[in-house]
């Protein structure tokens, strides 16, 4: 027979095992599509991340792809954008990795993601910036929507695998 063994008893000097948590029910079956979705989840929102760190760092190979205006627009971006930005982006990547150690508190994190893309697009489409011919053209709707899409979408994966037990 089979028993589960709790790991919390464990002392302190094995931080790793304690941060594990292996007194959860070893018997839940974990579906195959929570672990590809997590995975891609992790995926799409390492790209914000490394979006994120090209434009911050300006690495030149990155920043001239973009258009002339993008570039003057984020160099006089305030700094408040970039912290909201920066949370965002960190936010939601930190609340992938959660779905792939099975933590609950990823919900926590997408719904900061959330309220975060939402604070700096509505000010990124109310700004001057609104006017530029790049925040006008159909792909950056496209990939604002994408971005939208995926966090409420996590945020919904949350709650159902927080319903399910999968989620701890």
């Amino acid at each position: 027979m089979i028993q589960a063994i709790d790991f919390k008893l464990v002392s302190c000097r094995f931080p790793v095992l304690v941060l594990l948590d292996f007194s959860m029910n070893p018997f839940l079956k974990v579906p195959i599509r929570y672990w590809f979705i997590s995975c891609m989840g992790a995926l799409w929102f390492a790209m914000g991340a490394l979006d994120y760190v090209m434009i911050s760092y300006k690495i030149p190979a990155y920043m001239e792809t973009m258009p002339e205006d993008l570039r003057y627009w984020f160099d006089r971006r305030p700094v408040w954008f970039t912290g909201i930005w920066a949370i965002s982006v960190w936010s939601a990547l930190l609340g992938s990795f959660l779905l792939l150690l099975r933590r609950r508190q990823a919900l926590r994190l997408f719904v900061l993601a959330l309220v975060g893309f939402i604070i700096a697009a509505l000010w990124a489409y109310l700004s001057e910036a609104a006017n530029m011919a790049h925040m006008q053209s159909t792909i950056t709707h496209i990939f604002n929507g994408l971005i939208l899409f995926s966090l409420v979408y996590f945020i919904f994966f949350c709650r159902r695998y927080i319903q399910t037990g999968v989620l701890r």
